[in-house]
């Protein structure tokens, strides 16, 4: 994973699992390319990125967020420490910091601009998370290769296990489409489920279930970051389709997907 080759970058695995990586990205041409790729992130990303940070509308988006009602639960903020961000993985820090900041403003900016009551009720809240996440995806995210069926095989394992879910590696398959990976994340402390695939021209494509107990709801169409979204819900999972097909492809997979998993 990348995880594994950033932390073999950046010396933190131990002495038996570095030799074991290496032994692999000798044997793996794949691999030994995204070390590659990776190590250029020890290029001077803060001077590259400083025109843009110099012309931000801080004036103007600084008004935005005042103008957010004060919440119950502020947001954790993280202390000034002048040497926890230097060097490379400081800044990639920071950057991923601003990333999180920007989806905390999306929400905040969706409870100021729509209705709030409506947001709660239909779980539009997480889907934008997940449209914003998936927005950071490249077709260079996944790499290029299948994933072995034994590996399928345990990731969706860990999913099922967290969830109380029965995914297989045939109940997800998806015409057209190439399985990646399947990882757990979490959403307003609830267990997220998300299944990463390839369409026919190597765009990402997701598939995340939710535990939540908000109601069944029919598959329902939106657009969110120029993406096409079908969710639809029982009563324990919500679920959705995340995509760059057509509206037609993706609410046709969703019908498809509903039908397998929450039949």
């Amino acid at each position: 994973t990348d995880a594994r080759l950033t932390a073999l970058i950046d010396g933190q695995l131990s002495p038996e699992d570095e030799a074991l990586l290496l032994q692999e990205i000798e044997q793996d041409p794949h691999l030994a390319e995204r070390l590659e790729f990776l190590s250029r992130a020890s290029l001077n990303f803060t001077e590259a990125f400083q025109p843009m940070l110099d012309e931000a509308p801080l004036a103007q988006l600084q008004a935005q967020l005042d103008a957010i009602p004060a919440k119950a639960s502020p947001p954790p903020r993280v202390a000034a420490n002048s040497n926890a961000h230097a060097g490379r993985r400081g800044f990639l820090g920071l950057l991923a910091a601003s990333v999180v900041a920007g989806i905390f403003a999306d929400r905040a900016w969706i409870s100021v601009t729509t209705d709030s009551d409506q947001d709660k009720n239909d779980g539009s809240a997480w889907r934008a998370v997940v449209a914003q996440y998936m927005a950071l995806y490249t077709p260079e995210t996944l790499g290029t290769e299948p994933t072995p069926l034994s590996e399928q095989q345990a990731e969706l394992a860990s999913l099922n296990t967290q969830l109380g879910l029965k995914l297989t590696p045939d109940n997800i398959a998806l015409p057209h489409l190439e399985f990646r990976r399947a990882q757990l994340l979490a959403y307003d402390s609830k267990p997220l489920a998300q299944i990463l695939y390839v369409d026919g021209k190597g765009r990402p494509m997701a598939l995340c279930i939710l535990r939540d107990t908000a109601g069944p709801h029919p598959v329902s169409a939106e657009t969110r970051q120029s993406m096409q979204v079908a969710w639809w819900a029982n009563n324990q999972y919500q679920a959705l389709l995340i995509g760059h097909g057509t509206a037609n492809d993706i609410n046709g997979l969703a019908d498809t997907m509903r039908e397998r998993l929450f039949s």
